[in-house]
């Protein structure tokens, strides 16, 4: 049973994130240009970013920046369990069919094959099992024993 000082601790917090969130909404409306405003967030404090992207719930935005949600998707950090809730709330369909030419660019890159297959595994495993299996393809032809090696994991 939760005691009295209890309830009103948390309708404390409640208010304090009630008013938070309003002052935060009403700032955020008020920028002249939020799409850039989220990619500069996106780029200087993800953490921030993260957290409002949560909050606002606006499927339009997140779409703007989906492909820097995508590039923060590809290494671990500490906001990555964030950063996947963002891109497991948008529609799954628009997701699925948007998100591996971005997946594939980043691929491109040789310089840490290894983290990106990891991190893009993790996250094609909660989103769809066409898009692992076509990533898991793709490491077990790679020329990196390592990759490989995910591809193989993956699939045991």
């Amino acid at each position: 049973m939760t005691s009295e000082d209890d309830k009103e601790r948390w309708e404390r917090i409640r208010l304090i994130l009630n008013k938070d969130r309003q002052a935060m909404l009403n700032a955020w409306n008020s920028m002249d240009d939020p799409v850039e405003a989220m990619r500069h967030g996106l780029r200087t404090e993800k953490f921030t970013a993260f957290e409002f992207l949560l909050l606002h719930c606006d499927d339009e935005l997140n779409k703007s920046v989906f492909d820097m949600l995508v590039d923060h998707a590809s290494v671990a950090h500490g906001c990555i369990h964030k950063n996947r809730a963002i891109i497991k709330m948008m529609s799954r369909k628009w997701v699925i069919e948007h998100i591996e030419p971005i997946v594939n660019h980043i691929l491109t890159d040789e310089t840490d094959a290894e983290e990106y297959y990891t991190r893009f595994a993790e996250l094609y495993s909660e989103l769809d099992d066409g898009l692992l299996n076509r990533l898991l393809d793709r490491a077990a032809q790679h020329d990196n024993p390592a990759v490989v090696e995910i591809s193989e994991d993956y699939r045991a």
